[in-house]
């Protein structure tokens, strides 16, 4: 894995190019470049940001307020005649001055509030379900490309057989028509044997078009560009197939990602019903201030004299009855934690069929595939056995095309069952957790 990140530090590896990969280096290409690795990871740097803003809610917030009045016409009051001294009698009078200005700064500290510091708790525990998350997403990237890459290396052991019966039955094809020249074998000879060998050249030529697209869907998994050109260091023969065996099936719910995620959930549920409950506690602030108040009849003498003011304060804001909107909220979030919870019930009985699915299905294909395997050994010396039998006179060319079929839906056998133990060993170690 240093190797390959070596490799990436060095070249642009998202623009086309030529790579010769084997499947580790193929799967850590994709977790770099995969779109949904990609944007899984850019989502954990924005819950990062997200437990930054819950954290900034809890310092000084300070702000500042200015205003200008123009008093056009001031506004007239009625008052007691006391100069007069006739109390009944109202004259109008106007207060204030025409221009008016105000500078204020303010600064505000919460002591106390409940969601904010559940909120900031919340916003952690969201960052643990984003690394989750990319985590699960890591893990289907695996399988995706593990799955392609079984689906390449199949399709050209395909086509190597295919093209070792091409040359076996290019030299019968061969033999037979020169005896034919000399006349020793008959025209329908030459003739079957020849509809048998352009039968397996289209089918060559087939499997090749499969070769492009299952490298193209392979390219397409690991979020490599379709332009750049990608060779595998590997071949099936380095897989050992055969070898390959799950004797223990045991396996842990925790190792399953799904699991990890359903209980971080079930926290975020908790933390939101502790929220609501504590909704009924008071919250409480301080705050401190200082600004200037200028007043002038004319605007260029107002800001000549200005009056100064300050206040520090506390504010206490208790709900003490909100309705019943609060109770009916904390039910609906009990009933939310009491529905994860049975999800998570839920995940762990279906979490334990899929591993007996998947390791029933490996088990018949791995069985299938050791059988599959001896019936192309056999059925390549039967083909093997009759085309020396027809050189030699004794077997017929009607022989000699049907055990090339026979060894033809052999090979394809033995390829489909290989390409079927691959993939469910795959989905049995992702079933059982012990893909990471």
């Amino acid at each position: 894995m240093s190797g390959i990140s070596s490799v990436y530090g060095q070249v642009d590896t998202t623009l086309p190019g030529t790579y010769a990969f084997n499947l580790e280096e193929c799967v850590q290409y994709g977790l770099a470049h995969q779109r949904d690795v990609v944007n899984a990871r850019l989502d954990i740097n924005f819950s990062r940001e997200q437990v930054k803003e819950a954290t900034g809610k809890l310092l000084p917030h300070a702000d500042i307020n200015a205003s200008f009045t123009d008093n056009m016409k001031l506004a007239t009051s009625l008052i007691p005649d006391i100069a007069g001294g006739d109390f009944n009698r109202k004259i109008p009078v106007q207060f204030g001055t025409r221009f008016a200005s105000a500078v204020t700064g303010q600064v505000n500290q919460t002591l106390f509030n409940s969601d904010y510091f559940l909120g900031l708790k919340a916003a952690r525990v969201y960052g643990g379900l984003a690394e989750k998350t990319y985590n699960r997403t890591a893990i289907d990237t695996r399988v995706a490309i593990t799955k392609a890459y079984y689906a390449v290396l199949t399709n050209e052991e395909n086509i190597r057989l295919a093209k070792s019966t091409m040359e076996q039955l290019k030299k019968t094809l061969s033999d037979t028509r020169a005896r034919y020249d000399v006349g020793v074998a008959e025209r329908i000879d030459v003739d079957r044997i020849t509809v048998s060998y352009n039968n397996i050249i289209t089918d060559i030529a087939t499997q090749i078009r499969v070769l492009v697209y299952t490298v193209q869907l392979l390219k397409f998994q690991m979020g490599m560009p379709q332009q750049s050109k990608l060779e595998l260091k590997e071949s099936i023969q380095d897989l050992n197939v055969t070898a390959l065996a799950i004797t223990d099936t045991t396996y842990r719910v925790q190792d399953r990602v799904e699991y990890n995620i359903q209980l971080t959930q079930i926290a975020l549920n908790e933390l939101s019903l502790k929220s609501k409950r504590m909704g009924y506690l008071p919250s409480l602030s301080a705050y401190v201030n200082y600004g200037f108040n200028y007043f002038s009849t004319k605007f260029g003498d107002l800001y000549k004299t200005g009056f100064g003011a300050s206040a520090l304060g506390v504010t206490l804001a208790w709900p003490i009855f909100t309705g019943t909107e609060r109770l009916h909220q904390i039910r609906q979030n009990r009933i939310t934690l009491e529905k994860s919870h049975n999800d998570l019930s839920y995940l762990s009985e279906q979490i334990s069929l899929e591993v007996t699915n998947a390791n029933t299905a490996y088990q018949n294909y791995r069985a299938q595939y050791l059988t599959q395997k001896t019936n192309m050994e056999l059925t390549q010396g039967i083909y093997d056995r009759i085309v020396m039998k027809f050189e030699q006179g004794v077997a017929t060319s009607l022989d000699v095309t049907s055990a090339e079929k026979d060894l033809k839906d052999a090979q394809v056998e033995y390829v489909k069952a290989m390409l079927n133990t691959l993939t469910s060993k795959t989905d049995l170690d992702k079933a059982m957790g012990r893909i990471r």
